[in-house]
């Protein structure tokens, strides 16, 4: 069986990357994240519609190379939510709500925090606990502190009328949990690069530090880090509906993802801890990501130590 992305998949990845790296170079970034206003280019949205990313005809681990480049290149759009719904809601700025929700005569209530983009949402996507999910126009935001200047925390206060969608609560809970996932891969991998490319021109002693063994060892660290997390985002993206793979790309994509940021931070040195260098605004985000909460351990806990459902899993 050839487990390698097809020619398909390999264009939408590299056009991705191409179209973010253009229209977002670490100038512009920093441009939104030190803002004091609108941080989001939800100006984009057309030619993101355009460029078909929220057709429904995509397959879940094509949703996953788009994440992965939207973190390798620091999206500043709210896409989560419209690609975790898999296109049934092609908004320019819909969020994904999921906690402690209720409903009841079509009336959404229920309250969250922190909800990363709310301030710039026009909709938001609720799973509830017991319900369903439905589409809110309507909620009160208040913004809270937040590690990253591009991805911005709210209290969210959810009290409208419910949409109801086509579309199961675990469904969009775990393509939201793979999507993110595959995010923290791509962040990973630009931390990766950043220190890459450095060590390869910053010499001592007339050599680059590459050649050395003190940075050679933490870059191939990370870059080990990084494949794994990529394999095992991939195969949660793949498989959605396994909670141990969403588990274990979710625990290993975001250790990767701080890991890359932290060795890359090593390695680039002074540099690195500068306001001008881009590196800061990866690690936020890595930051974050490491952060959001869920079960995900005790998932991974609970079958290793069942041994049985772990060579059941691994050789069904």
């Amino acid at each position: 069986m050839d487990f390698a992305l097809t020619d398909e998949q390999v264009a939408i990845a590299r056009t991705a990357r191409e179209y973010l790296a253009d229209r977002y170079p670490p100038t512009r970034l920093a441009e939104l994240s030190d803002s004091d206003g609108q941080y989001a280019d939800t100006a984009s949205w057309p030619e993101l519609a355009r460029q078909g990313w929220f057709d429904p005809d995509l397959g879940d681990l094509e949703r996953g190379l788009l994440a992965e480049e939207s973190g390798y290149a620091l999206h500043p759009v709210p896409w989560l939510g419209s690609l975790a719904t898999g296109g049934l809601v092609p908004d320019p700025a819909a969020l994904i709500l999921d906690g402690p929700f209720t409903e009841a005569g079509g009336r959404v209530r229920g309250v969250a925090e922190p909800v990363a983009d709310a301030g710039v949402a026009t909709s938001a996507v609720i799973v509830t606990r017991t319900s369903g999910v439905f589409v809110v126009d309507t909620m009160e935001c208040s913004e809270l502190s937040s590690v990253d200047g591009l991805r911005r925390s709210w209290r969210v206060r959810v009290d409208a009328p419910g949409r109801p969608l086509p579309a199961a609560a675990t469904v969009v809970r775990n393509r939201a949990a793979a999507l993110l996932a595959c995010e923290a891969v791509g962040v990973a991998q630009r931390a990766l690069d950043l220190a890459v490319a450095y060590a390869k021109v910053r010499t001592q002693f007339d050599r680059p530090i590459g050649a050395y063994q003190a940075v050679a060892h933490q870059l191939a660290d990370a870059y080990a880090a990084v494949e794994l997390a990529r394999s095992l985002a991939y195969r949660a993206a793949w498989l959605p509906d396994d909670p141990l793979a969403l588990a274990t790309a979710t625990v290993a994509s975001r250790r990767a993802a701080v890991l890359a940021c932290e060795h890359a931070i090593q390695v680039t040195g002074g540099l690195a801890v500068t306001w001008e260098y881009p590196l800061h605004r990866w690690y936020r985000r890595a930051l974050w990501l490491d952060c959001e909460q869920g079960d995900h351990l005790a998932v991974v806990a609970t079958a290793v130590l069942d041994e049985g459902k772990v060579n059941r899993h691994v050789y069904a």
